[in-house]
């Protein structure tokens, strides 16, 4: 399979569910915004649809998922909904056609987007899938490349979560998240990338961390930890910060 161009387009997906599990929990809202590459929207309406559950399929959710989606209002309006996942399924692949009729071109995108395709495998909406790319455009692993390798302050300056769990506000979340990342990229330089210890040519230099290969890892371990709890040192339980999905019951 060939692979994506630059200018592809992007598929933005979100979607709640019952729980974690695509074997044995749904989708009880879908949401979707399709852009060029350069984030674009193609259309500023983008697609929603809310899937009926009965009350019984509602009662095996986790208590997360009950204080989450009864919050929000999701699960009383999945038991006012008469939108079945076939038809919401096949409404939004007639959507995605209608702006990418050719198939295999536009990437599946999203924060942790891993999460949401597992569910998007399961028919009926699988043939989604199967118009779309393989790769996926994943906004979290974006993150987790700058959480590594950029200074603290970089991560500290992007966009927040308000963590109000409905897909079209997690969508626009993600894409207010990639915006700052296209920026940061775009605004380096060759020149700059060399000057940080990366040759442009193909060669990359050793680290001096690597004459003393324990302590090198033992120092990147120790930063991962300090960021990852919101600047405790390891040990510390710390905080997941608000860049982490929190919709994980």
């Amino acid at each position: 399979m060939a692979l994506t161009r630059s200018t592809d387009p992007l598929v933005w997906i979100d979607c709640e569910m019952t729980g974690l599990n695509p074997q044995t929990d749904t989708i009880m809202s879908i949401s979707a915004i399709i852009t060029t590459s350069d984030l674009t929207p193609l259309d500023t309406t983008g697609f929603d649809a809310t899937i009926h559950h009965t009350p019984t399929q509602l009662s095996s959710m986790s208590e997360w998922c009950v204080r989450t989606h009864g919050t929000s209002g999701l699960s009383q309006a999945c038991l006012e909904s008469s939108t079945t996942a076939q038809i919401a399924a096949s409404a939004l692949l007639t959507y995605i056609k209608r702006y990418i009729p050719e198939p295999r071109l536009a990437l599946l995108a999203g924060n942790s987007i891993h999460a949401d395709k597992s569910f998007l495998m399961v028919p009926p909406w699988n043939a989604i899938l199967e118009h779309l790319h393989y790769r996926l455009f994943d906004v979290s692993a974006t993150k987790e490349m700058i959480r590594r390798w950029a200074p603290p302050k970089v991560l500290a300056a992007a966009p927040q979560k308000a963590n109000k769990h409905t897909a079209r506000e997690d969508i626009l979340e993600s894409l207010e998240e990639a915006w700052y990342y296209m920026h940061l990229i775009r605004s380096l330089s060759p020149a700059a990338a060399t000057a940080t210890g990366l040759n442009v040519a193909g060669a990359v230099p050793v680290p001096a961390t690597a004459t003393n290969p324990t302590l090198g890892l033992k120092q990147a371990q120790e930063e991962s930890h300090i960021r990852r709890n919101r600047g405790t040192r390891q040990g510390d339980v710390g905080q997941l910060d608000e860049g982490f999905r929190t919709d994980v019951p």
